[in-house]
């Protein structure tokens, strides 16, 4: 093997580890969310919606981010429940807070947590300081 097909070698792989790492993290799964792996965002809820895989998708005033509840469908929330609840007022968002190709600002949109007035709708943070609802 020549010198210069070593170099080409060695540039390929640099590039296709560097190319792995992205995808990896990217795409790994959230799971045992804890405190320091959130961010806080508060809006006026706008829209409460269904989406695939039975998410609810929820879209805040003035704010371009998708933010969703994983499998709120099957975790005690209902659609009508929150738009009696939340629609059209100020909520609290504790969102999946880490960096990926698709979500430069860190904000995944995967809400963990969810408050309206002080009261927990819902919470899925482990060690948090407010007790997580129940599957």
């Amino acid at each position: 093997m020549g010198k210069i097909a070593k170099i080409w070698f060695c540039i390929v792989l640099v590039i296709f580890i560097g190319f792995m790492a992205v995808v990896i993290q990217t795409f790994r799964p959230i799971r045992n969310v804890q405190p320091d792996d959130v961010m806080q965002v508060q809006g006026v809820v706008t829209q409460i919606a269904e989406a695939p895989g039975f998410d609810i998708a929820i879209t805040l005033k003035n704010d371009q981010h998708y933010y969703y509840i994983n499998r709120g469908l099957t975790q005690n929330l209902t659609i009508d429940q929150l738009n009696n609840t939340i629609l059209n007022k100020s909520v609290t968002l504790y969102t999946i807070k880490r960096w990926t190709i698709f979500t430069r600002d860190g904000n995944m949109g995967h809400v963990s947590k969810l408050i309206i007035d002080g009261k927990v709708i819902y919470n899925e943070i482990k060690n948090d300081i407010h007790e997580q609802t129940k599957n």
